[in-house]
């Protein structure tokens, strides 16, 4: 069985209506005029290591069904080792930095977030 992981923000913080929030950008991957099935990427606008060769560069979430619970369906980061990008996911220790470090990030801008 898969576990699912969500981000789960603040009512007043709906991720539909942040463009940036310090150093990521979210953007809309469905149509924006889709009320259902929502998906936005958040976007890293500044190189930034969780590791010594990974450098994450998007995140992409899903509206679910639970209000204000977006589901964490990619993360994607660059691997310098490889020289190509690496996904994923968050059973990955990395994966968890990834989602940890936006938090943490949002969390200065007054954007609450948090990891389910």
């Amino acid at each position: 069985m898969t576990a699912f992981h969500y981000l789960e923000f603040h009512p007043a913080d709906n991720p539909v209506y942040l463009k940036k929030v310090g150093n990521w950008v979210l953007t809309f991957l469905s149509p924006q005029d889709e009320k259902s099935d929502v998906q936005l990427a958040i976007t890293s606008v500044l190189p930034r290591q969780v590791s010594e060769n990974l450098q994450p560069i998007r995140v992409v979430i899903q509206q679910s069904e639970i209000e204000n619970r977006w589901l964490i369906q990619q993360i994607v980061c660059y691997d310098s080792f490889q020289g190509k990008d690496e996904i994923l996911n968050c059973a990955d220790e990395m994966g968890i930095k990834v989602i940890q470090s936006i938090i943490q990030e949002f969390e200065k801008y007054d954007v609450e977030v948090n990891f389910v």
